[in-house]
């Protein structure tokens, strides 16, 4: 018999995973924070550009061309008449002047080819009949009318002449221009029928609302304060969807109030696939708790959870979601703080994705000194107008991003870098428009 009991083993706590962090993370001041240019700029490095696909020329206005597009063929491929009027051949009108006035005759049954010393009809953009080179307007004929003139006309004259455009092989658009209208019927003119270009990018926006008790709570005070049929928006993600849907992309907005990590990890799971990005907003407020996108999605993928040098918004999440790797941004609650975020983040990453430069720079002049943050970058609510032909950016109402009262009054949010000064007056900010 054993005088001692052997100790139970107890088997040692497995240490939890480090979450997966995502490479290359910019360097970081003495509070380890990014500034907003490093934490956009490294964003933008992890992700790559929606592939090219053929599309349609009508169908891809908008859309930047992913190839140099050469003519086939001379552009136009025939001579065609400018204008409505009358097609002849100039060198009967070479007398023209001479001393007398030179008399066309106008051919009403015009043979083929014409023949010298008459004119025929013709329509602008149609062919110039054989045994013409020049078109004449109308108001040219007298009162028989004959078409009279008392001065040669020029060879092409009223004409566009085969090959004047484009010659074949020339090229016709850029490798990553825009196409516009204009540039889509040279296109068409040249017979070129699709076009490689970056699709819209697909983007998924998943909006956690407030859950069942918190709407409940927030209906049950209202009606103390006398107001009926209280409507529960969510106001983050109908300003981000209306932001989003400006930048002419595709957008799909999932709505849910679930609790459950589980549920909500399958939401964010499903709307990963098939989309080029995901955005995460929320307008669940309660004291104590965190927003809960960002604590499921370390078993998803490669995690950055940030702290950025700015005011609101310092704290920043993003993820690349496997299989996929689906970049999916989660912005802060509140309208204007994730409006701030979507402007500095979210906009860069659709242009990215789109295949397009960066958004030109708009800059205007202070009005009056603003106030700056020692450390961090803000955001203010601002007017435009042009002074002296120069832009120039007021506060609008209190200057506050965070009130939406604020925003309805703005056009742009001005960028205030951080000091310790106030900005002066006259200084150009770097301004975001609104719309």
């Amino acid at each position: 018999m054993a005088l001692f009991h052997r100790k139970k083993q107890v088997e040692a706590p497995e240490p939890e995973a480090e979450p997966l962090g995502l490479p290359g993370a910019p360097e970081t001041d003495m509070s380890g924070r990014r500034s907003v240019d490093d934490h956009r700029d490294y964003l933008c490095s992890l992700v790559q550009a929606v592939p090219p696909v053929a599309v349609e020329v009508p169908r891809a206005v908008g859309l930047a061309v992913c190839e140099d597009v050469h003519a086939p063929h001379d552009v136009p491929v025939v001579t065609t008449a400018v204008i409505d009027g009358y097609a002849l051949d100039s060198a009967s009108t070479r007398m023209a002047g001479r001393p007398d006035a030179v008399e066309i005759q106008v051919d009403r049954r015009p043979p083929s080819p014409v023949i010298p010393g008459t004119a025929v009809r013709v329509m602008a953009g149609s062919l110039l009949p054989e045994g013409t080179d020049c078109v004449l307007p109308p108001d040219l004929l007298n009162v028989d009318g004959d078409i009279v003139l008392f001065s040669p006309v020029k060879r092409w004259a009223g004409a566009r002449l085969a090959g004047s455009d484009y010659g074949r092989g020339e090229v016709l658009v850029r490798n990553g221009t825009i196409l516009h209208p204009g540039i889509i019927s040279v296109l068409a003119s040249a017979g070129i029928d699709e076009v490689f270009v970056r699709p819209r990018p697909k983007v998924v926006i998943v909006a956690v609302r407030a859950d069942e008790d918190q709407r409940a709570e927030i209906e049950r005070k209202a009606r103390a304060n006398g107001a009926e049929d209280i409507a529960s928006l969510d106001a983050t993600a109908a300003a981000i969807e209306s932001a989003t849907r400006a930048l002419d992309v595709n957008v799909t907005v999932v709505s849910t109030n679930t609790s459950s990590d589980s549920e909500l990890t399958r939401l964010l799971a499903n709307a990963g696939r098939g989309a080029d990005l995901v955005i995460a907003t929320s307008d669940r407020i309660v004291v104590g708790q965190q927003d809960p996108v960002p604590s499921v999605l370390p078993p998803m993928g490669g995690t950055d959870f940030a702290r950025v040098a700015m005011e609101p918004g310092a704290n920043q999440v993003f993820a690349l979601i496997d299989p996929g790797l689906v970049p999916l941004i989660v912005l802060p609650v509140g309208p204007g703080p994730a409006l701030v975020s979507f402007m500095a983040f979210v906009q860069p990453l659709l242009r990215k994705l789109s295949g397009l430069p960066p958004v030109e720079e708009l800059k205007a002049e202070t009005d009056r000194p603003i106030a700056r943050h020692p450390e961090s970058t803000t955001f203010v609510p601002v007017r435009l107008a042009r002074v002296g032909g120069r832009p120039v950016l007021s506060r609008a109402g209190m200057g506050d991003v965070t009130h939406v009262v604020d925003l309805s009054m703005a056009d742009a949010i001005a960028v205030v870098g951080a000091g310790d000064e106030p900005v002066p007056t006259g200084m150009p900010l770097t301004c975001w428009r609104l719309g």
